[in-house]
């Protein structure tokens, strides 16, 4: 090796702009040289001017040649004859365009924002070029959040990380991923970064999982059984350890995973698998009074009818009082009629003195006491919790840094049930941050698959929820406080769009063409689009704030027990 090209990526061609496509300060052109090979969202540098050396990502590619039209070459081989030998061999060459990434210098004090020459030679970047043009060089060590493997056709891989301020706060906050789903693996990148994130940041990071998919996210102490070679050596470039998460032992001071599943029949867990260690959750009315209109998610209210109703229970509850049949304990035969406080989910049921002003129409009350009754008759819902029964609501008030909740409701079959379990949660957290008096994580974030179920997309004059309210809220301000948000779904345009937009950090698996066409993947280049399309499973394109252009990234699967 000369001591021209030591330290130098491969040489693979040269730079050339034409007047149809001339080089940009967005983008070149280059031809590549004859037996090379190179992909889209390869690495490349250029040696440019004042000793500067540019940086541009690969986005496609073509061939051209010097025939005027295909019926050129049609009759260059005997009018069709496939088996002969061309009479007039074509001069070929394959053109790429690359996205100009960043233009570095280690002497000048401002980025050089001129075109690049023609004639310059192009090489595939190296590590420390890659990680120049993506501005990680400048991220102190213990702000670098590893998310995966840049994988080069030369055969580079380059961990890629990024810097905490724009992933947990406060310059951005928030990571949205979607994608078909299984070849898109959204859980499992998400659990990956969560791996990653907990062990670099365990003293100052809580973090609340919800578990959407069977037993999906019920094994994370448990070790995998499906590790490839491939995905231990990217754990090694990456430099994340191979361990499962702890669990949490109150008694050896260990913090870790606590699972959390939601109350089912005689009080048994409602779970398809059942951790060894576990807390079993269900609301009482006096848990949840002050915040009912999260149990309405989804319901239509254009004229605010049952708005009306359920805050006229949560502004006077404690002083509502109705009639009761009192019984005799030994014939079970009733004896007098007397008045009760609402105190119980079946009191509720019952309640019916509602003033005039707050029920105008009969059939509102009726309405709203039917589906009163259609929300709270599931066994989650109790009159009285048991000893061994916890309220949500208390717990999440509880975490620590170190601490990881799983909050289990994959068998609960009622979607607003769901929701108003993700909404109780996001309230009981701003009461946290509201009440003080505690010391509170420093971060604390919340995973939510099937983002769609609970904060879909609302026309202009549609109503929003409660719950997607909630949900909206933080992803506006709590990058502020430290509460971050990771979602995923696998249409990002079914999505509200206030949460998507708050999101710093955008990630694509596979997805189909059709939905690609939605606005809010005005963030990716229509090459990158077309790309996404045929994206294999484990690989992402990635958009974040500090990156000039998406990349594409793969990354091992996270360190715990899949089932499936």
């Amino acid at each position: 090796m000369s001591s021209e090209t030591k330290g130098k990526g491969e040489i693979i061609g040269k730079t050339t702009a034409t007047e149809r496509f001339p080089n940009t300060v967005e983008e070149f052109y280059f031809w590549v040289e004859p037996g090379k090979v190179i992909n889209p969202f390869d690495f490349v540098s250029v040696e440019h001017i004042k000793g500067t050396t540019t940086v541009g990502l690969v986005s496609s590619m073509k061939l051209i040649t010097d025939a005027k039209s295909q019926l050129a070459d049609f009759i260059s081989s005997e009018f069709g004859k496939v088996e002969s030998v061309p009479q007039t061999p074509r001069i070929e060459t394959t053109v790429a365009k690359a996205k100009v990434m960043s233009n570095i210098s280690a002497k000048l004090p401002i980025e050089v924002l001129m075109p690049v020459g023609t004639n310059k030679i192009v090489r595939f970047a190296t590590e420390d070029e890659i990680r120049a043009g993506l501005g990680l060089l400048a991220v102190p060590e213990e702000k670098r959040i590893p998310i995966g493997v840049i994988e080069m056709s030369n055969g580079t891989r380059v961990p890629v990380f990024v810097d905490s301020e724009y992933l947990l706060g406060p310059q951005g906050a928030h990571l949205n991923i979607s994608g078909i789903t299984g070849l898109a693996t959204k859980t499992s990148y998400l659990m990956f970064l969560i791996q990653t994130i907990y062990q670099r940041k365990k003293d100052q990071v809580a973090i609340i999982i919800f578990n959407v998919k069977q037993d999906d996210l019920l094994h994370l102490d448990e070790k995998p059984i499906d590790i490839t070679p491939d995905d231990e050596e990217m754990y090694e470039i990456i430099g994340v350890s191979k361990e499962t998460f702890p669990l949490s032992d109150l008694q050896k001071g260990i913090k870790g995973v606590k699972y959390f599943l939601p109350r089912g029949f005689r009080g048994q867990p409602n779970s398809a698998h059942i951790p060894r260690e576990h807390y079993v959750y269900a609301y009482a009315l006096s848990d949840v009074r002050n915040r009912l209109d999260l149990l309405f998610h989804g319901v239509p209210d254009p004229y605010l009818t049952m708005r009306g109703i359920i805050d006229y229970i949560m502004e006077r509850y404690g002083r509502l009082r109705f009639e009761k049949d009192v019984r005799d304990p030994i014939t079970g035969l009733v004896i007098r009629r007397a008045k009760s406080l609402v105190e119980t989910w079946e009191d509720l049921r019952l309640f019916e003195d509602y003033p005039r002003e707050v029920v105008r129409y009969e059939r509102t009350a009726w309405r709203f006491r039917g589906l009163l009754r259609q929300f709270t008759t599931s066994d989650l819902f109790v009159n009285q919790r048991s000893n061994t029964e916890v309220y949500l609501g208390e717990e999440v008030k509880k975490i620590k840094a170190g601490e990881i909740y799983v909050i289990d409701i994959a068998r609960i079959t009622d979607e607003r049930e769901q929701a108003f379990i993700i909404g109780d949660v996001m309230r009981s957290l701003d009461e946290m941050y509201g009440e003080g008096g505690r010391e509170i994580p420093s971060k604390i974030i919340i995973l939510i698959d099937e983002l769609n179920r609970y904060a879909p997309r609302i026309g202009a004059f549609e109503e929003i929820s409660p719950v997607t309210e909630q949900i909206r809220e933080i992803a506006r301000t709590g990058r502020s406080r430290g509460t971050i948000l990771f979602t995923a779904e696998q249409f990002k345009s079914s999505v509200d769009r206030q949460i998507i937009e708050n999101s710093a950090m955008q990630v694509v698996g596979r997805t189909g063409s059709s939905e690609l066409t939605s606005d809010v993947y005005r963030f990716l280049d229509p090459e990158i689009k077309d790309i996404a399309t045929r994206l294999e499973k484990g690989e992402l394109i990635v958009s974040h704030p500090t990156f000039r252009r998406a990349i594409k990234i793969r990354f091992p699967k996270p360190y715990y027990k899949r089932i499936g």
